[in-house]
């Protein structure tokens, strides 16, 4: 199976669309966000290609867009940009942007650069698909499944993300700002108490019964998953 591009803003008659086919990459050019998330609930998505000259649609929003319908899958963005734009690389690198070239882009620089990037979330994916333990804590990403002493544990999807982001960073204080950001994506400051609650749920569900504790606050920061006492 052929890498799957999805694009936006690129002319379907175009020198960057045939040298992509030329190097069969599968591409699906999208003409808005909702089609790009059409596309992205019944295909799998290995990179998305964004020009801007003709394009309004927010990269980050297109990015988490693309990634909800792809159910957290991690790929990279690569942003084309016109020659004169006053938008600064920085941004879009905040964004969520990977790579940006200048249009005219060289077409086998193009190309170099996203076999570069697949190859590195390639890598990426892989790890992020094996398995994660702590101490007697299992959890399967590629089939949300977790458990602990080997009893199953029921979660739902939310808490089941923090678990995963808290896993993943395990002996590593997330602070609450950072939880929001990256679990609840919210990237404005606000005053809610939905980690703490979320916190409490998977108290119970999974450290309630076992002598060893893993989840532990950090007062005033956020919380931590710790491998040892």
């Amino acid at each position: 199976m052929h890498e799957s591009i999805l694009a936006m803003g690129l002319a379907r008659e175009s020198e960057v669309v045939d040298a992509l086919l030329e190097e069969r990459f599968e591409i699906y050019i999208a003409e808005d966000e909702e089609e790009a998330a059409q596309y992205a609930r019944s295909h799998p998505v290995d990179l998305l290609l964004m020009d801007l000259t003709d394009s309004a649609v927010p990269l980050t929003r297109l990015i988490r867009t693309v990634q909800r319908e792809q159910k957290g899958r991690r790929f990279p963005a690569v942003v084309l940009t016109p020659s004169d734009m006053d938008l600064p690389v920085s941004r879009l690198f905040r964004a969520g942007a990977n790579d940006v070239l200048k249009k005219p882009a060289d077409t086998d620089e193009l190309l170099a650069r996203i076999r570069n990037l697949l190859s590195l979330f390639g890598l990426i994916e892989e790890q992020y698909g094996q398995t994660v333990t702590i101490a007697d804590l299992d959890i399967e990403p590629k089939s949300r499944t977790v458990t602990r002493g080997g009893i199953p544990i029921e979660l739902t999807a939310k808490e089941y993300d923090l678990l995963l982001y808290l896993a993943r960073h395990v002996n590593q204080v997330c602070s609450r700002e950072d939880i929001l950001k990256y679990v609840w994506e919210f990237e404005f400051h606000m005053v809610t108490n939905v980690v703490d609650v979320y916190i409490r749920h998977l108290r119970k569900k999974v450290d309630r019964g076992f002598k060893q504790k893993l989840i532990h606050t950090v007062r005033g920061v956020g919380y931590i998953i710790k491998e040892g006492q």
